[in-house]
């Protein structure tokens, strides 16, 4: 087998995790193994290998509403290797350029943690870590929204602004981070008392 065609077998096989074990159809959630490529990541061409199936596998997946990005068979990986798979992917993510929900899942060991956390701090973005429910990388001005957001699961800018004694205008740019980022979802909702549409912001669980 060749190398492209070992990719694509790598393609069919995570694209076949979209759908439901009963096979009744496809469901709204990717999962995305990053140790497919081994224990310990270092070079910036696997990593970029491995975002363009990623990439790939999104642009593909039709109504996709969840990746979820898996660490948990990954013992080590260079920060070349973490910027060129995650920043550059988060990149994409802050133009607009994919909108779905992104988790990033077993991050156990601490030195990757901080690998993945570095990375995208040093371009100004944010990705949430699902296992622990906090934000990673350019952090310190999003915590306390995406934490006060984690707690209301369910909410409208408004609101978010009363808990968090922000103007709008301050809470909407956060939002909008977050949206960029992955950690929260956008929708339109009706707004029955004034007759008119406006967004609503869900986290997932």
């Amino acid at each position: 087998m060749g190398l492209a065609a070992g990719r694509l077998s790598v393609i069919y096989s995570l694209c076949f995790n979209v759908f439901s074990e009963s096979g009744d159809g496809m469901t709204s959630t990717l999962s995305f193994p990053v140790g497919q490529k081994g224990p310990y990541l270092s070079t910036r061409s696997t990593a970029r290998a491995l975002r363009e199936d990623l990439e790939k596998l999104i642009e593909t997946s039709g109504d996709l509403a969840e990746v979820k990005i898996d660490f948990s068979q990954v013992e080590a990986m260079t920060i070349s290797f973490a910027d060129e798979f995650l920043g550059r992917f988060y990149s994409r993510m802050a133009t607009g350029d994919f909108t779905v929900i992104v988790n990033l899942i077993g991050l156990n060991d601490e030195e990757t943690r901080e690998t993945v956390s570095i990375c995208l701090e040093r371009r100004d973005l944010v990705g949430v870590d699902a296992d622990q429910h906090q934000l990673l990388g350019k952090a310190e001005m999003l915590a306390d929204t995406y934490q006060v957001a984690r707690e209301l699961g369910r909410f409208r800018a408004t609101e978010l602004a009363s808990r968090l004694k922000i103007t709008p205008q301050n809470v909407n740019n956060r939002l909008k981070k977050l949206v960029a980022a992955g950690a929260l979802l956008r929708q339109r909702v009706t707004d029955l008392e004034r007759g008119g549409k406006e967004f609503g912001y869900v986290v997932p669980t």
